[in-house]
């Protein structure tokens, strides 16, 4: 038996899923109850890419994000731990999606004078196209990390589901990796409550009107540069 309660699942054949982030199949490891009485969503577990996507919602997240799963039911008066543990609900990508406000979309979009991709974008390829970039990609920036960079997931239909949130070496334009992987979400960070969400691809708004070729790259700096 497993020393934490809550741990990534052990591999067996068809255990690892597709990343609800990146999109991959057979990356996605979920995280379980070792006492078998929390049954996770689909989204809460760890992507094998880590370097390219770098997805990991925790348990603690989870919880955090869904005070009320520890709560009482109030109907039966039991505990919801005492819920059986079962595989992921295969209707999740079914819920009906959450968004970001409006407010925290478009007041993330400046300051980009303490970011360091746009720092390192403005020495690239000049200023005047790195704001053009920024501007139709709607790339913002977080004061998390310093001016950590926030890749907005905006839909077809010019809706917000979430945003990921990375920090970069303006010199480089590498991400920073060391001490750690910074790497969070916008919808954990804004700790929205009974937040749904269903991700979708970076860049899609501008599927809407497009009449080039379209390219899927697999991350989000990859897309803007190409």
């Amino acid at each position: 038996m497993s020393e934490y309660r809550f741990h990534l699942q052990k591999y067996h054949p068809g255990s690892k899923t597709t990343c609800p982030n990146c999109g991959k199949s057979r990356c996605f490891v979920r995280y379980i109850d070792e006492q078998g009485s929390i049954s996770f969503p689909g989204n809460v577990g760890k992507c094998d890419h880590e370097n390219s996507c770098g997805y990991h919602y925790t348990p603690k997240e989870y919880f955090k994000d869904n005070p009320d799963v520890l709560e009482m039911d109030e109907g039966s008066g039991k505990s919801l731990l005492s819920v059986p543990y079962k595989k992921a609900d295969k209707t999740l990508s079914c819920i009906v999606p959450s968004y970001i406000p409006s407010s925290y979309v478009l007041r993330s979009l400046s300051h980009y004078s303490i970011n360091p991709l746009y720092q390192y974008f403005c020495h690239v390829f000049g200023e005047n196209e790195a704001s053009r970039l920024f501007e139709m990609y709607r790339i913002g920036t977080s004061s998390k990390w310093g001016g950590a960079t926030v890749f907005w997931q905006t839909d077809i239909n010019g809706q917000v589901r979430t945003g990921k949130v990375m920090c970069y070496n303006a010199e480089t334009g590498h991400r920073v990796k060391e001490p750690k992987a910074f790497v969070s979400w916008a919808h954990s960070e804004l700790k929205l409550l009974d937040f749904h969400l269903k991700q979708c691809l970076f860049g899609e708004h501008i599927l809407k009107n497009a009449s080039s070729p379209v390219m899927l790259v697999e991350s989000e700096k990859t897309a803007v540069v190409m």
